[in-house]
Parts: C-alpha cells; structure tokens; sequence
C-alpha cells in the first residue's frame, strides 16, 4: 500500500461515520398467533372448545443501522423486542388463562429510494427468541415440572421458541428527525422447543414512529 494510500484512510473513515445513521422506533403491534387447534398441548386437556387464534396486542421498540446502499436499497441492520398480552385466550367459552407474547428479534432491512422523497417502502427478515403461552390452558409437563390447572390463573408457563418473520412496511418521511411508520405488515412463525413442540403460524400489523440520529436529509 503507498504512502498516500495510507493518507487517504483516515478520509475514507470520515466519509462512512458521516453517512452512518442510527434509527429508533416504537410501533403499536397486534398480532395473530394461529394454529392452536392443531397443538400437541391440546392433547393434555379436558375436553373444551378452542378457538384456532389468539390475537394479542403491545408494543414494539427496536434501532437500526444503516451500513451499507446497494443499488436502490438501503440496507440496515435491525434489533427489536416486541411484548404483547390479552385477557381473551384461546378458550370458546371463557377468558381463561390470557395470552402473552414477548420476542426479541434481530435481522436485516433495506429501504427502497423512490421518485418520492416523503415515501420509504422497506423489507425485512428478523429470526431470535421468542416467548409465549399461546392462550391454551393445560397441566402438561415444562422442565420436569407438572403444572396443573390453577382455578384462579390456569395456564400454562411461557415456553421458549424459535421466532421468525418477514415484514414489509412503508414510512413517510415528512421532517429530517422523523419518519411516521404508516404500516408494517408481517408474516412468519413460532418454532415452540421442547416436548410439545409446535408451530404456531404468527402475523402481525403495526403502526408507529421513527426518529433518526443524526436527522436524515
């Protein structure tokens, strides 16, 4: 490497913080976890009426960075939690036990460059750990442990699971430090570990805001 190489290094780092970009973002988010009717934890229960979904509802927060443009895209690498609750579980005929969900996510995004500034589509594909009871209520083995019906909150305890999801979603850019997350739509799954084992299907909708440090031209 040559002597004015070398020289043009500490340019080239200038010029990368310059146009590296946090984001942060809350988002309200309701989900539909799926599949329940199929569920091996339904085999450990008296016989009741279940509904297939549950639809529980939270918040979502996360940042990204930008790091690399290709083309028209901008890529980002993105880290979110989502925690999400409802009364309603998955019971026909009774509130029963409630449903939780709560997921942390990390992933990659890239945001599309328009003919119109104020318009921002993006993709993303997230995968990490995720949490959740799946509103069913049962008295099946977790971690050795035998958890009977409880009269007074029955469920089961929160398993670990895989979580994986492809969203795809559209920001209005209106102000430098501030995007309005008009919709992100999401499809992927809940990978549940252990002896009930099973996947839950999961589709989400949020709306909600971004801010960008530095603000973003």
């Amino acid at each position: 490497m040559t002597l004015k190489a070398l020289r043009l290094l500490p340019l080239c780092a200038l010029a990368v913080s310059a146009h590296a970009q946090f984001s942060v973002y809350g988002t309200v988010t309701v989900d539909r976890i799926s599949g329940i009717n199929s569920s091996p934890v339904l085999g450990t229960l008296s016989p009741t009426s279940y509904k297939n979904s549950v639809n529980p509802i939270g918040f979502t927060g996360g940042g990204s960075y930008d790091f690399r443009t290709v083309g028209p895209a901008l890529l980002s690498a993105d880290v979110r939690g989502v925690y999400e609750t409802s009364k309603r579980g998955a019971q026909n005929d009774s509130d029963g036990a409630g449903t939780v969900h709560y997921a942390g996510l990390g992933g990659v995004r890239a945001t599309f460059h328009t003919p119109y500034p104020v318009l921002r589509p993006y993709v993303q594909g997230s995968a990490g750990y995720a949490r959740s009871n799946y509103g069913v209520l049962t008295n099946a083995l977790f971690n050795g442990v035998v958890y009977p019906n409880n009269p007074v909150r029955p469920g089961i305890p929160t398993q670990n699971g895989l979580e994986y999801h492809v969203f795809a979603g559209l920001d209005l850019h209106f102000l430098p430090a501030f995007d309005f997350r008009l919709f992100e739509v999401g499809y992927g799954g809940i990978e549940a570990f252990g002896t009930y084992g099973h996947n839950y299907p999961l589709y989400s909708l949020s709306s909600g805001v971004v801010f960008h440090i530095p603000p973003r031209n």
